[in-house]
C-alpha cells in the first residue's frame, strides 16, 4: 500500500493538479498548515484525507509528524506544486515490491517560467519514496532525509520523473521565497558545516553562476537560463550574507590569516574556471 503525502499552505490553485496526478495511490493524505483559502475543502472534495499540522516556515519540520498519520507501508512525498508523471505513476507499484530497498531517489523536472531546465538543473534527484519507519526528515532546510537501509537512485528518465511546473511561475514570488529560504539555509550552514566566511562568500555566488550557466549548460535555455543562473547566484550571496551575520562574533584570529584565505580562494576559483 502506497500513501501519497502532500503538504499544503494556501495551495488552492496548485493542489487540484497535484491530486489528480495521484489518483493511482492507495491513500492520499494532505497535511495542511492552517490554510485559509479553502485548500482543505478542495482536498476533501477530491477524496484526500486532510490532517492538520502546525504552521512552519519549511515543511521538513512537520513531515515526520504527518508521515506518522499515513496508513501505507510506503510513503511518496509530493509538494502541492508538483505532479507525478504518468510514466512514474505506472512504475511506482513495481518499485515497492523490492524487499531490499528502503527508499528511492526520483529525478525531478523543474520548470522556470514554463521552460524545463533540462540543462543546469536536471535530474535534480529527490528522495521522496520510502518505507514508513525507515525514512526520517531533519528540521533543517535542504537536508536529505535519513534512511535506515538501501537507497536506490532511479535512472534520469524524463518520462518517469516528478514534474515541478510550479517551481517558478512568478519572478517576484520566487525572489521572495529565495530571500526567506536563504536565512534558514544559513542556519543549516552554521550548524552543519561552519566554513570560513570570506572564502565562502567569494566562491559560492561566482561558482554557482558559472557552474549552472556554463558547466551544466543553462546557456542553452537563452535568457531563461541566464536569469535563472543569476538568481541561483544571488541566492548563494544572500545565504552567505546571512551566514556572515551569524558568524560576526567569531572573526578569524588575525587579519593576516583572513588575507591568506581570500587569496587562496581567488586562486582556486580562477584555476577551476580556466579548466
Amino acid at each position: 500500500m502506497i500513501s501519497a503525502l502532500v503538504h499544503t499552505r494556501n495551495e488552492r490553485e496548485q493542489l487540484p493538479g497535484c491530486l489528480e496526478s495521484l489518483r493511482w495511490a492507495d491513500e492520499i493524505v494532505v497535511a495542511d498548515m492552517g490554510s485559509a483559502d479553502g485548500t482543505g475543502q478542495i482536498a476533501e472534495s477530491m477524496g484526500a484525507r486532510v490532517v492538520h499540522v502546525p504552521e512552519e516556515p519549511i515543511v521538513e519540520r512537520v513531515r515526520n509528524r504527518a508521515a506518522a498519520q499515513c496508513k501505507g507501508e510506503w510513503l511518496l512525498v509530493i509538494d502541492a506544486d508538483e505532479r507525478v508523471s504518468a510514466g512514474l505513476a505506472k512504475k511506482l507499484p513495481e518499485l515497492v515490491t523490492a524487499n531490499d530497498v528502503a527508499a528511492y531517489s526520483i529525478p525531478r523536472r523543474n520548470y522556470f517560467l514554463g521552460v524545463w531546465l533540462e540543462h543546469g538543473n536536471w535530474p535534480d534527484p529527490q528522495i521522496r519514496l520510502g518505507q514508513k519507519g525507515k525514512i526520517r526528515w531533519s528540521e533543517l532546510i535542504h537536508e536529505h532525509p535519513q534512511v535506515d537501509g538501501k537507497v536506490v537512485a532511479l535512472a534520469a528518465n524524463p518520462d518517469e520523473a516528478i514534474e515541478h511546473p510550479g517551481y517558478v511561475t512568478n519572478i517576484g514570488k520566487f525572489m521572495a521565497k529565495l530571500a526567506r529560504y536563504s536565512e534558514l539555509d544559513a542556519e543549516r550552514l552554521d550548524r552543519k558545516l561552519a566554513p570560513a566566511v570570506w572564502p565562502w562568500i567569494l566562491r559560492r555566488p561566482l561558482g554557482e553562476f558559472y557552474g549552472r550557466y556554463v558547466t551544466e549548460g543553462a546557456w542553452r535555455h537563452g535568457m531563461h537560463g541566464f536569469v535563472w543562473s543569476g538568481l541561483m547566484a544571488m541566492y548563494q550571496f544572500q545565504l552567505a550574507a546571512h551566514y556572515w551575520n551569524r558568524q560576526r562574533e567569531n572573526p578569524p584570529a588575525n587579519a593576516k590569516e583572513l588575507r591568506a584565505q581570500t587569496r587562496r580562494e581567488i586562486l582556486r576559483a580562477a584555476l577551476k574556471w580556466l579548466k
